[in-house]
């Protein structure tokens, strides 16, 4: 990783993209945080708001381990560092969610068809989870977007810091 290019004015020349996957381990997440911490640094993300990258990125990676293992998904979380006009952190799981799978019939995945009660009562937890996550997430992150599940049932966390000499520093 050698961060990013900068030109004499401090104007950015080129992107750079850094890019790795894990095991939907919750033993990794803190390994996903250190990276997007030493990332964010050499991007220049400010230095008070490397605590809030770390912070944000374990979430996120929390979110997407835990939705793995609710799940039974094996696949690897997959996590991207961009710097540019801006430090970005996207963090894609491929656990679909459960209830566009179901097509509006809880249970609908499980065998027989019929729902049992505890399967709508961890469904309901599962989203209680995620949305109060997400609640932490918006609460950290000004720049915050979810996306998905696209056709192949993954479901992005994208969030994004200010750079120097982005002029977006005064947005956060």
């Amino acid at each position: 990783m050698n961060g990013s290019k900068h030109d004499r004015t401090g104007g950015r020349t080129e992107a750079v993209t850094v890019r790795f996957a894990f095991t939907p381990a919750a033993a990794y997440v803190r390994a996903a945080r250190l990276v997007a911490a030493d990332v964010a640094a050499h991007a220049g993300v400010a230095t008070g708001l490397l605590d809030e990258v770390r912070q944000a990125v374990g979430e996120a990676c929390t979110r997407a381990v835990l939705r793995h293992r609710d799940r039974g998904i094996d696949d690897l979380v997959r996590v991207e560092f961009s710097i540019g006009d801006r430090f970005v952190a996207k963090i894609t799981d491929n656990a679909q969610d459960l209830r566009a799978r179901s097509n509006g019939r809880i249970g609908a995945g499980v065998g027989g068809g019929d729902a049992r009660a505890n399967d709508h009562d961890a469904i309901e937890e599962d989203t209680l989870s995620e949305e109060i996550t997400l609640i932490v997430l918006g609460g950290l992150v000004e720049d915050l977007v979810v996306t998905g599940p696209d056709p192949d049932g993954r479901t992005t966390v994208s969030m994004s810091w200010p750079l120097p000499g982005s002029g977006s520093a005064a947005d956060h």
